[in-house]
């Protein structure tokens, strides 16, 4: 190393309390955080999902506070090497910061987006599109960090920073209390409670609600086709917190018939539930009195965009398990666990 180049470091440690190379590595693990915590908020039950999503908020004002050490260290050096690659580096980048904005914003409720483009799901967008450019990032570096590189120093000062990062958040917290902008613990802001006309309609990813003819709908359970009319003559009202991805939540009095007593007694490790779309998901069997069917709410039946006629209701958990317009159930040997955390379409 020259005699320049250590003097620069010597500084920028001495400045910042992080070497350039030590910066690229907090950042790195800050996106990682972001990204499990982000989906751990979604996985985890409503119950614990508040744990991942305080984390997600406290990395995401540490990854803020983290930039301006980038920017001066490695990021004025790679635009003065003139790389094509600066400007691939660059839209991740602010990729990135854009999507810690977006979380911010919807956090604070002072913006919800334009239309299907909401603050919240354009953040989750940022996220998911940005893995791929973080692993290219990551692995095209000339120099790459270590984990070794973070020495006692910099794990103080990274700790430091992740400290300033929660003091950020909790005086946040503390604001947005006294405005009167409480939220969940997943962030998702309350929508229409009790006022099911005026609740959202959101499908996942590319479903799309189908065309609802009463008359001709066909629910199978274990292979045959059951009346819909008694099983809604059978339900009883359950007050449950719709909390979906999109960052909303609703409550609701749903009329509801458990899912295990719709079954028979027939062996089976999971119950698997699937939409007309042919959206699914596995339910453990000795979770299915915990999970309902639901044909409508307070006393009125389900709206087209709820899941009409059937939907599932399964309180404290995220909404992909909220399956809609049930066509099929049936029991499986198939373990739960042995399926996509979330679908993939």
């Amino acid at each position: 190393m020259s005699f320049k180049a250590s003097f620069v470091s010597s500084r920028t440690r001495q400045r910042f309390g992080l070497t350039a190379r030590q910066v690229n590595v907090v950042l790195e693990v800050l996106f990682v955080v972001l990204i499990v915590t982000g989906l751990g908020s979604w996985l985890l039950a409503l119950d614990k999902a508040w744990i991942a999503a305080t984390i997600h908020a406290i990395a995401g004002f540490t990854l803020v506070l983290v930039v301006p050490l980038k920017v001066r260290g490695s990021v004025r050096t790679g635009f003065k090497r003139g790389r094509m690659t600066r400007w691939v580096s660059t839209l991740f980048g602010l990729m990135l910061l854009s999507g810690v904005v977006l979380g911010w914003l919807h956090t604070t409720a002072l913006w919800w987006g334009i239309g299907y483009w909401a603050a919240m799901w354009t953040h989750l967008l940022f996220g998911f599109v940005g893995i791929p450019f973080f692993l290219w990032h990551a692995a095209s570096r000339p120099s790459k960090p270590k984990l070794v590189d973070l020495d006692r120093r910099a794990m103080l000062s990274a700790v430091g920073l992740a400290s300033a990062g929660a003091a950020i958040y909790g005086t946040q917290e503390v604001v947005l209390a006294a405005a009167g902008r409480k939220r969940a613990g997943t962030g998702s802001h309350e929508i229409a409670s009790f006022e099911p006309d005026k609740m959202p309609r959101m499908q996942w990813i590319n479903d799309t609600a189908p065309r609802v003819d009463l008359d001709t709908w066909d629910l199978r359970i274990e292979g045959e086709s059951v009346d819909l009319a008694a099983l809604a003559a059978r339900t009883e009202p359950l007050v449950a917190w719709l909390d979906c991805t999109d960052g909303w939540r609703s409550q609701q009095r749903w009329d509801v018939v458990s899912l295990e007593s719709v079954l028979s007694d027939s062996p089976g490790r999971s119950v698997k539930v699937t939409s007309s779309t042919g959206y699914s998901r596995l339910f453990a069997r000795s979770d299915a009195n915990d999970v309902f069917l639901c044909f409508g709410y307070d006393g009125d039946p389900l709206r087209r965009g709820h899941g009409a006629p059937v939907r599932v209701v399964a309180p404290n958990r995220r909404g992909p398990w909220w399956i809609k317009w049930v066509v099929d159930i049936e029991l499986t040997d198939r373990r739960a666990w042995l399926q996509l955390p979330l679908p993939a379409s």
